[in-house]
């Protein structure tokens, strides 16, 4: 995370990515070198966490722990 102290950070990696578009892409290239792809799913994260009253960062910590509990 370039500044942690950002409190609208996001970190689009993998599993972000595949929660973000509800598929499992495997050793499958996500194209998050592309800066529009990964800012789009970044966005996707701030505006859920928007509509719930909570930061980015925690919104993708719980989907992420989700995804893990359900493999």
């Amino acid at each position: 995370m370039a500044d942690p102290k950002n409190e609208h950070a996001v970190v689009i990696d993998r599993h972000a990515h595949d929660i973000a578009v509800r598929e499992v892409y495997g050793q499958r290239d996500r194209g998050l070198g592309a800066a529009g792809r990964y800012n789009v799913l970044a966005d996707c994260y701030r505006a859920a966490a928007k509509e719930i009253g909570e930061i980015p960062s925690k919104v993708q910590a719980v989907t992420w722990v989700a995804h893990i509990e359900r493999k």
